[in-house]
C-alpha cells in the first residue's frame, strides 16, 4: 500500500515537472508562434555638439555675395538627416575671405554623415563692372539647392567637432560681359576635432570678430545674437576674459553692441575670451566695402554692406548701399586685434584724410539706421535699399585679396612681397592700383601652406593701408585660395 502511494507521488511529480518545463520553454522562446517572439531593443544614438562654420574663397571681382539659406542638413550613413538651419537665415560671404565664422553650434546624434543639402535663395551679387567701372547689383531669385558629398565622411563621435563649409565665389558666380550674373554654388569641406592644431583656427572651433548684441545675461554668461546666425549663441565667461570698453559681466545689457571672440570648449560650451563693448541699446553698427568718397578729408562714405548689427539693421541692407556721414567728431580707430603690427616700414594710418573706395571699414552710431535715396555709391546701379547713419566712430577691419606672389624677400622673421591682383578685381578698378605690398610678420599665420614663394597664388587677409601711391598690407592669414 505505501509502495503504491510512492508510485503515484512520483508520476505526479514527473507530470508536474514537464508542466513547469514546458511554460518556461515558452517564455524563453521556444514556441513557433510568431506572436511570442521578442523584438530587441535598439538604444537611442547619444548627441554631441557640432559647430557649423561657413566661409570664402573670393572672386576678388566681387565685393559682396547675399542670400538666405532657408535649410541645411545633413545626412547620415544610415539615411537619416540632422537639421542645421531650419529657417531662413541671412549670410554674405565676401566678409569672411580669408576666414570662418560660425552660422550654428547645436547638438545632433553621434554617427558617421556622408554629405549635406544646402537651399538657397534671394542671392544678391554686388561687383565692379570694369568697363564704365561703376558698382553692379544683380540678384537670383532662386531657390537653389546644392548637394554635397563629404570627400571623408565625418564621424561625430564622443568629441565635439567643427565642420566648415567653405564657399568657391570663384567657381560659383559667373558674371558675362555684359553684366549677368549665373549661380552654380560650391562648396568644400573641412572637418575637426575641437582644438586640434592651432585650437584659436575657426576651422578647429575658434570664433574670431563675431559682431552682435546682447540678448540676455545672467551670471557669469550671456546670450550673443547675430543677424547672420540660426540661433543665438550661448556664451560663458572667466576670470581669463578680457573685457574691453566695459568692466565686466556687470555692465551686460539687453541690446548692447558688442564683438566677440570665443573658444568651443571639450565639453561643448563656448567660452568668450574677449568681449569688447561698442554702443548701449538704440544704436547700429555696420561694416562693409567703402564704394565711393565725398569730401578731403572724408565727410560722407557709401559702404556695400557686409555685416550689421543694432536699432534698424535689416538683413535687406546686406549686398546694398549704406550712405555714412562722418564729422569733425568722428572718431577713428584700427582694429589691430588678432594682428601682429609690430617693426612695420611705416606708419599705419587710419583716419579721414585716409579713407578710399576699396577699404573696408566698420562704423558705429549712437542712433538707428535710416533710409534714403540711392545714391552715394559713385554710380551704383540695380541696388534697392538704402541705409543711411551718422557715424560716432569707424574702425578699420580685416579684409582679404587673392593674387600672384613676385619680389618675395625675408629677414628676422619678417617678410614683404608683392601681391598682383586679377585685372578685374574691384580693388584694382576703384584704385587703379593691381599691386599690393603685403607684410608678413612673424605673428601671421600661414594656414594650408608652410612657405611662401614668387609666382605662387595665395590668399591674404589682413588691414589694408594707403601709405601716399602704396597701399600696404598687414597680414593676419595667407593661405592657399
Amino acid at each position: 500500500m505505501l509502495k503504491s502511494i510512492r508510485i503515484h507521488k512520483l508520476k505526479y511529480l514527473n507530470t508536474a515537472l514537464v508542466s513547469l518545463g514546458l511554460l518556461a520553454l515558452a517564455a524563453c522562446g521556444g514556441s513557433n508562434s510568431s506572436s511570442n517572439q521578442s523584438t530587441p531593443s535598439v538604444p537611442t544614438p547619444q548627441n554631441m555638439t557640432l559647430q557649423v562654420n561657413v566661409g570664402d574663397s573670393p572672386s576678388d571681382r566681387v565685393m559682396a555675395f547675399a542670400t538666405n539659406i532657408t535649410s541645411m542638413t545633413l545626412t547620415n550613413s544610415n539615411g537619416t538627416t540632422a537639421p542645421i538651419v531650419s529657417a531662413s537665415m541671412p549670410i554674405e560671404m565676401m566678409r569672411l575671405a580669408g576666414t570662418m565664422q560660425p552660422i550654428n553650434v547645436l547638438s545632433i546624434p553621434q554617427g558617421t554623415y556622408t554629405g549635406a543639402s544646402i537651399t538657397m535663395s534671394s542671392m544678391s551679387v554686388t561687383f565692379m563692372d570694369p568697363t564704365t567701372r561703376t558698382i553692379m547689383q544683380k540678384t537670383v531669385a532662386g531657390p537653389i539647392t546644392t548637394n554635397v558629398s563629404f570627400a571623408s565622411n565625418m564621424t561625430l563621435g564622443s568629441t565635439p567637432m567643427v565642420l566648415s563649409f567653405d564657399m568657391d565665389i570663384a567657381s560659383s558666380v559667373a558674371i558675362d560681359s555684359s553684366g549677368k550674373v549665373s549661380l552654380t554654388p560650391t562648396f568644400h569641406t573641412i572637418m575637426n576635432n575641437v582644438g586640434v592644431g592651432n585650437g584659436q583656427d575657426p576651422e578647429n572651433g575658434g570664433m574670431e570678430h563675431l559682431i552682435g548684441s546682447v540678448a540676455s545675461a545672467s551670471g557669469t554668461s550671456f546670450g550673443f545674437s547675430m543677424m547672420q546666425s540660426a540661433q543665438t549663441l550661448t556664451l560663458t565667461t572667466n576670470n581669463n576674459t578680457q573685457f574691453e570698453n566695459m568692466s565686466g559681466m556687470g555692465m551686460m545689457s539687453n541690446g548692447a553692441l558688442m564683438k566677440v571672440n570665443a573658444m568651443l570648449q571639450a565639453d561643448g560650451s563656448i567660452l568668450a575670451q574677449k568681449v569688447q563693448w561698442f554702443m548701449g541699446n538704440g544704436g547700429v553698427m555696420s561694416d562693409g566695402i567703402v564704394g565711393a568718397v565725398t569730401g578731403s578729408p572724408a565727410t560722407q562714405m557709401g559702404m556695400v554692406v557686409q555685416n550689421g548689427s543694432g536699432q534698424g539693421m535689416m538683413s535687406s541692407f546686406l549686398a546694398n548701399n549704406a550712405n555714412v556721414n562722418v564729422t569733425g567728431s568722428t572718431s577713428f580707430n584700427i582694429d589691430t586685434d588678432g594682428m601682429d603690427m609690430s617693426n612695420l616700414p611705416f606708419t599705419p594710418t587710419f583716419d579721414s584724410d585716409h579713407m578710399y573706395p576699396g577699404e573696408r571699414v566698420r562704423c558705429i552710431s549712437n542712433t538707428g539706421m535710416g533710409s534714403g535715396s540711392m545714391g552715394g555709391m559713385g554710380g551704383m546701379g540695380g541696388g534697392s535699399m538704402v541705409g543711411m547713419m551718422n557715424a560716432s566712430e569707424c574702425n578699420l577691419v580685416q579684409q582679404g585679396f587673392t593674387g600672384t606672389v613676385s619680389n618675395y624677400s625675408a629677414s628676422n622673421g619678417q617678410a614683404t612681397f608683392t601681391l598682383t591682383l586679377a585685372s578685374d578685381s574691384y580693388f584694382a578698378i576703384m584704385t587703379g592700383e593691381s599691386m599690393i605690398t603685403v607684410y608678413q610678420q612673424p605673428g601671421t599665420e600661414l594656414y594650408g601652406i608652410t612657405s611662401i614663394g614668387n609666382g605662387q597664388t595665395v590668399q591674404v587677409r589682413g588691414l589694408m593701408f594707403e601709405d601716399g601711391s602704396v597701399f600696404r598690407m598687414v597680414a593676419r592669414r595667407i593661405m592657399n585660395p
